[in-house]
């Protein structure tokens, strides 16, 4: 016979199923000499046979149909006069019989699929407060009623949970007349903080708190020593207190500039927050309550939200803690974590980046490559290269590096040198002798320099596209690296270019022609971004893509060959080209667009031919150009100017082409990886080709060469570690060893929004929000407000007039283009897509750095 109702204080173990991880918790707190209100739980079954009227009534059916509050509301009455059947009758008078000589209690909720990792119901179910004993039968249906009210039910119906997999369980419980109470968080809610508790805390009962009606104190506790950190104390005007002959009212609180807890019951709160948490061993909410100088425990869940780090990453509390930086968030451009084999991929590009050592991977070194993340050991970086060259390398990607750096020198610099440190201090020696000679003739002769590197890309390409997975896959990777290497050895080809613009800036230092220098660093003709971009715009204007009506259209025609010969070359021209260039292009997990006729037709179609940025940069940098020509003729410097242009424009785009060979490196590797998973899959080995990309490559090494080697078991372990951190969809840039992310200080002051000034020019337009590339079309004039871009968004930025993105420096990919094009654009605008909508009309100052937004959309609408 199944149980109706458990006390606090049974020695069983009662299912979460049966009594809801609320109740679950309390008897095992209770259990655990914790001091909780003696209570009890109605379990599921006893609420049973009402469940089953109300799924089996006409109010539900009609409400499943269409889910209004007027029809959940229906099913509410009719679920508050349900009539308790004889067993429950029997039940709930044993229980008036247990609660004794208790005058007042409080009803909860204690749903089993409330306060579950994952899901959290919290504060959505109803609660009954001060409900005298006579009043328990009402108070117990209330209660179970509110399971079919609107909030529950669209919750579910949003979080993918079937409606009539409905449950519920009641706690009864003595109701604490409690002169101070709160809830507290066994980590830092606001910096995900591992060692900070945080505690909220008001005058009377906690229903003030979790119902929003008062502003709590707010107390900041170091969870190491016990130490208060930080403690804001609020005008706390009105309280919800207990009547002695039942129920509650809200009335002013008598002194509410007053601190609602003395130190001493700050530090009591924290502590028993601690205990929690050890006591669950996952970071922890609870709610607490002083009743004559009694410390309670009223409720634990578990914290749902916080961003957990991989166990490689952490440190132990109180060691010294380590920061580092998410590097495909700030660099690339996105916050979903590459494939295993993508990573693995990549881990090799990241390492042959200025020779073999100057990126050192693993704990001693550089980066750390852990489950489809990348990070910079910022730690290991200030300490390796010095605290100059760390930032500098580190904050030219994530802003709050720069903006904290002494800070983080002080805090997290690791104290001793590590050999992958020193072996990386003489790699950056060893390159730095064999460019020296190869810079000294790049000056000399840009020209020849500019066709020796265009020789070795088209070589590269041709040896890439003509890879064969007739060896193992390991050795075919192996072999397109040695390929890519050639390249990498060539990378500094641009360098000559970049000393040229500094040498263009000392010329006309004074002249103020800051924009005309600007505008001539513009489409840059060795810039193979700027070269897509190019071919986009003409592929755009061809008559016949005009005169397709959709992609599926241009799809259909171009496999069946019926464009014209003329444009069917200019296509596969340009897939051969760019059509390994996408989103996520550097994860070889990802499709190819050379592969999506349709995509591609999106972009080339949403291309404003006749008023784009690429039109309007190259007459601006063609008017720059003869004005600091003129200008240098005065002075004297004609052919000192003309000379160093020379060399910025042949050879300075030559810094985006190892990152445009990796992505076709990394294209034609998908394609081989695709027909390797195909044969596993003929084998019966993989249920799919694309789990290949589920394996790391020593794996699919091994599986090739052993056919009793189990990918399914290896594909389980590694993506183990991917589900665990599924649920974080915004991936913070930095985050230190104890879990604590650092913000960068958002600068909202009467002149604007402050960020990083990334591209030069002001602008005013509508703003445009995208948190995708191609959610929407972005129409000439607008200006594209983004949390951070990678090369999919290269033709967007052709229509866009300026760009304001949250993350990323002057290195992150649309910081690059924007340049290109000569977009004004700003970085790091903290939150710039919550606090802009799109339709507001905004102003980028590029030059300045600075975001004003002019007229909000709802008051031009009014």
């Amino acid at each position: 016979m199944e149980r109706l109702c458990y006390q606090f204080t049974t020695e069983e173990q009662p299912e979460r199923g049966k009594v809801g991880a609320k109740a679950q918790a309390l008897i095992e707190l209770t259990r655990a000499n914790f001091l909780v209100p003696n209570g009890l739980v109605f379990t599921v079954d006893f609420f049973e046979p009402w469940l089953q009227e109300i799924l089996g009534s006409q109010e539900w059916v009609e409400a499943k149909e269409d889910l209004t509050r007027e029809k959940c509301d229906r099913i509410k009455t009719r679920a508050e006069i349900l009539d308790f059947t004889a067993e429950q009758e029997s039940v709930l008078n044993d229980v008036l019989e247990l609660l004794g000589e208790e005058e007042l209690f409080a009803v909860r909720s204690s749903s089993p699929e409330e306060d579950q990792s994952g899901n959290s119901f919290a504060g959505i179910y109803d609660t009954r407060l001060g409900v005298r004993k006579t009043d328990l039968p009402d108070g117990i249906r209330l209660v179970f009623a509110s399971l079919f009210d609107l909030r529950v039910m669209a919750y579910k119906r949003q979080s993918g949970m079937e409606l009539e997999d409905a449950s519920m369980a009641v706690i009864v419980q003595a109701q604490l007349d409690s002169e101070i109470s709160g809830i507290g968080f066994s980590l830092n809610p606001k910096n995900n903080a591992y060692d900070e508790a945080v505690i909220n805390a008001s005058f009377g009962l906690g229903e003030a708190i979790v119902g929003g009606t008062v502003t709590p104190d707010i107390y900041i506790v170091d969870k190491l020593e016990y130490r208060i950190l930080d403690k804001k104390v609020n005008q706390k005007e009105n309280g919800i207190w207990l009547h002695a002959d039942g129920g509650v009212d809200k009335r002013p609180c008598e002194n509410p500039k007053a601190q609602a807890l003395s130190d001493e019951k700050i530090v009591a709160v924290a502590e028993l927050i601690g205990f929690c948490e050890s006591h669950y061993g996952v970071p922890v909410d609870i709610e607490w309550a002083y009743e004559k100088d009694e410390l309670y425990l009223l409720q634990v869940r578990p914290i749902t939200t916080y961003i957990p780090l991989f166990p490689e990453m952490m440190t132990k509390p109180g060691e010294r803690k380590k920061i580092y930086v998410d590097m495909l968030n700030v660099s690339q451009g996105f916050a979903e974590p590459l494939s295993v084999l993508g990573l693995d991929i990549w881990a090799k590009v990241m390492g042959m980046i200025g020779g073999q050592g100057f990126m050192p991977s693993g704990e001693g070194g550089y980066l750390l490559n852990l489950h489809g993340r990348q990070y910079f050991h910022v730690s290991n970086m200030l300490k390796g290269m010095g605290n100059r060259l760390g930032i500098v390398t580190v904050g030219n990607h994530d802003l709050v590096i720069k903006e904290q750096k002494e800070e983080l020198i002080r805090d997290y610099k690791t104290l001793h040198q590590t050999k992958e440190m020193r072996e990386a201090k003489w790699a950056i020696v060893k390159v730095a002798f064999t460019m020296l000679p190869m810079m000294i003739h790049m000056l000399i002769n840009p020209k020849k320099q500019e066709i020796l590197y265009t020789k070795l890309a088209n070589a590269f390409m041709d040896q890439v596209k003509r890879l064969k997975a007739t060896q193992g896959f390991d050795q075919v990777a192996e072999k397109g690296f040695e390929y890519l290497q050639i390249i990498m050895k060539h990378s500094a080809t641009y360098a000559p270019g970049e000393l040229a613009m500094s040498r263009i800036k000392r010329i006309f230092k004074g002249k103020d022609l800051e924009d005309e220098i600007a505008a001539i660093q513009m489409m840059v003709t060795s810039n193979p971004t700027v070269a897509m971009g190019k071919s986009q715009v003409a592929l755009a204007c061809e008559p016949e893509l005009q005169e397709t009506k959709n992609g599926e259209e241009f799809a259909d025609r171009v496999a069946s060959k019926t464009y014209s010969k003329d444009f069917l070359e200019k296509v596969e021209k340009h897939a051969f080209l760019y059509g390994d260039r996408g989103f996520k292009e550097i994860d070889i997990a990802t499709p190819r667009l050379r592969n999506q006729l349709k995509d591609l037709y999106e972009q080339l179609s949403r291309i404003h031919i006749d008023d784009n940025q690429l039109i309007h940069a190259e007459k601006r940098k063609r008017e720059a150009y003869e004005r600091l020509r003129n200008e240098a003729k005065k002075i004297g410097k004609l052919r000192k100017f003309e000379k160093n242009a020379e060399v910025y424009e042949r050879l300075f785009g030559f810094r985006e082409t190892p990152k445009y060979m990796v992505a076709v490196l990394i294209g034609r590797l998908h394609d081989l990886a695709m027909e390797v998973g195909e044969g596993f899959v003929r084998q019966g080995r993989l249920a799919s080709a694309d789990e290949i990309f589920d394996l790391h490559l020593e794996e699919i090494a091994k599986a090739e060469s052993d056919p009793a080697f189990s990918l399914t078991d290896a594909r389980e372990k590694n993506l183990t570690p991917y589900r665990r951190v599924a649920h974080v969809k915004n991936w913070p840039t930095n985050i230190d060893s104890r879990g604590k992310i650092h913000f960068l200080k958002r600068k909202s002051t009467a002149d604007g929004l402050s960020g990083e000034a990334i591209s030069r020019g002001v602008v005013r337009g509508r703003a445009k929000v995208l948190h995708s590339p191609y959610e929407k079309p972005i129409e000439p004039g607008e200006i594209l407000v983004t949390h951070a871009t990678e090369p999919a968004w290269t033709p967007i930025f052709i229509n866009a007039a300026g760009v304001v993105l949250e993350i990323g420096g002057i290195l992150q990919h649309g910081a690059i283009i924007a340049r290109e094009y000569g977009i004004p654009c700003v970085s790091g605008v903290r939150e710039a897509t919550q606090m802009i909508q799109d339709g507001d009309l905004i102003e980028v100052d590029g030059t300045q750095g600075v975001v004003r937004i002019i007229q909000e959309w709802e008051t031009k609408s009014t």
